[in-house]
């Protein structure tokens, strides 16, 4: 089943108008808000046959909980999250695929910016654990631009015997970590890949850890001991996305 969700910001409907229109139920404007932007916009969803409504700026902030939503938010039918046994049969549809897992990740930007960069770097599935479920709040869909909406999610109940499963249907596993010895562009991302990454604070649980087939760190030359997670998965994928495009 849908999932019904709200995002906000220009860029992120935009972002959604672009690819999957049909997913927006309804368009919520600020009465107060008008620019050149702003107009186009409306343009595009009028075209559409979009249900536009204008709403009070209180009432938009209430929904987005923020003041910084450029006066437009909107609800939208978000793909169904699928469970472990739909997961492994729709990534068995995909020829050489790459997976991310956010293994415990719980800041909502950080978590919005990992989906934005999958979806920008070809990721076909986003896997998180269902004990440490990742809240899909309007701001997880403001960072990520959309791709909240745009990218298909799986809640798997234990991460350990799903790695197991991705490894019987022919997937690789790939973990980041700061003490691995093999640097991330040291491996071959051509394989189907499912990549790891651990929280904000602690990184991977052990567990998780010793399942990987690989396990990748990025030099640091400076004093900073340690990367955003989101940065890493630009590093990480963007590597993927080159090698796979070689």
């Amino acid at each position: 089943m849908n999932e019904k969700i709200y995002i906000y910001g220009i860029n992120a409907i935009s972002e959604v108008l672009n690819n999957k229109s049909d997913q927006l139920i309804e368009v919520l404007l600020d009465n107060n808000v008008s620019n050149n932007r702003i107009l186009k916009l409306i343009d595009i969803i009028q075209k559409n046959s979009i249900n536009l409504r204008r709403v009070s700026t209180q009432e938009i902030e209430q929904i987005t909980g923020t003041s910084k939503n450029q006066g437009i938010a909107a609800t939208i039918k978000r793909p169904a999250i699928l469970d472990s046994k739909s997961a492994l049969n729709f990534i068995k549809t995909i020829q050489n695929p790459l997976i991310l897992i956010l293994d415990g990740l719980q800041d909502p930007r950080n978590v919005g910016a990992c989906m934005r960069t999958a979806n920008a770097s070809g990721v076909d599935l986003i896997v998180v654990p269902r004990s440490r479920k990742i809240k899909m709040t309007p701001i997880v869909s403001k960072v990520s631009s959309g791709a909240s909406a745009l990218i298909q999610i799986a809640e798997i109940p234990n991460l350990v015997r799903f790695l197991k499963e991705l490894k019987k249907i022919g997937l690789w596993i790939c973990g980041t970590s700061e003490i691995a010895e093999t640097k991330y562009w040291e491996i071959d991302y051509n394989l189907p890949l499912a990549v790891i990454l651990g929280s904000e604070g602690k990184g991977m649980r052990p567990l998780t850890m010793k399942h990987c087939d690989y396990l990748v760190s990025i030099p640091m030359i400076g004093e900073v001991k340690s990367l955003n997670v989101s940065v890493v998965a630009g590093v990480v994928l963007y590597e993927a996305l080159r090698q796979r495009s070689s």
